[in-house]
């Protein structure tokens, strides 16, 4: 299976996950990065491109509830914009991530994670389900490819 590395972009932080080669996803620890220095984030990601040699991510595109973009989703296409002109040999999918927030706390909730600890956990928790929606919208791809 194809690897990939997971991507939540907020603010002030980078979430990050990682799949493995049987499709597993795995949380890494968030970035955090002064506000508005997107480079900082962009160099993090290219260093965990090295790291890996995973050259395949999946950016959360966090889409208005009614599907149009704001803010936060041209922030996210402008960092694959950056990424993929300066670094053709890296492909950067952009996911729809609505509720992954949300999802990810309960997630963290029904495995007993503490009120305490969730706050620094719950970007790369969203990166492990961005990461998951990519490579199930992948499978389902590779699965219609064969009929």
């Amino acid at each position: 299976m194809k690897k990939a590395i997971g991507l939540d972009l907020g603010t002030t932080t980078l979430g990050l996950a990682v799949s493995d080669s049987l499709g597993l996803v795995h949380p890494r620890p968030v970035f955090e990065f002064p506000k508005k220095a997107y480079r900082r984030a962009i160099a993090r990601f290219l260093e965990l491109v090295e790291e890996t040699g995973i050259r395949e991510a999946a950016l959360g595109y966090p889409l208005n509830m009614d599907g149009s973009e704001g803010e936060a989703a041209l922030r996210s296409r402008r960092f694959k914009e950056i990424v993929e002109r300066e670094h053709p040999d890296i492909s950067v999918h952009l996911v729809d991530e609505r509720l992954s927030t949300v999802e990810a706390y309960e997630e963290m909730n029904e495995r007993g994670v503490k009120s305490r600890r969730k706050k620094g956990l719950v970007d790369s928790e969203a990166a492990c389900i961005i990461l998951e929606r990519h490579l199930a919208k992948e499978r389902e791809n590779a699965g219609n490819q064969g009929q």
